[in-house]
């Protein structure tokens, strides 16, 4: 499962309301957001998003919740998409944005991307 869990809690309620909606452009896919859904008591942020790779459309829901003293984002695995490349950078972009809104660097990741020049 596409995932990267960051250090510090971000504040989900700001998230809701400030996430930057795209669009972005990555060689053959584009992807925006397309919507935010905060949880009862801001415990998850559902970000619905569609990316358009290859011709086709596919629609993402990134799930940001709070384990502990970090910030997990991933693929809500409720929806079943396909987990292309433009999938998975829309789930990195996620929680690149998610810098603004309290989180620091990413503590670990299977986004490729998202990892330093040292992984």
């Amino acid at each position: 499962m596409p995932h990267a869990v960051l250090t510090g809690r971000a504040d989900l309620e700001a998230a809701w309301h400030g996430l930057p909606s795209g669009p972005w452009r990555w060689e053959r896919a584009v992807a925006r957001i397309e919507g935010c859904y905060l949880a009862r008591e801001s415990r998850n942020l559902l970000v619905t998003a569609v990316v358009v790779e290859y011709g086709r459309a596919l629609h993402a829901v990134v799930l940001v919740s709070h384990r502990g003293a970090d910030t997990v984002v991933s693929l809500w695995p409720v929806v079943g998409v396909e987990r292309t490349d433009g999938v998975k950078r829309v789930v990195a972009q996620v929680a690149r944005e998610l810098g603004s809104f309290g989180c620091g660097p990413v503590v670990t990741t299977n986004l490729g991307e998202l990892r330093g020049p040292d992984s």
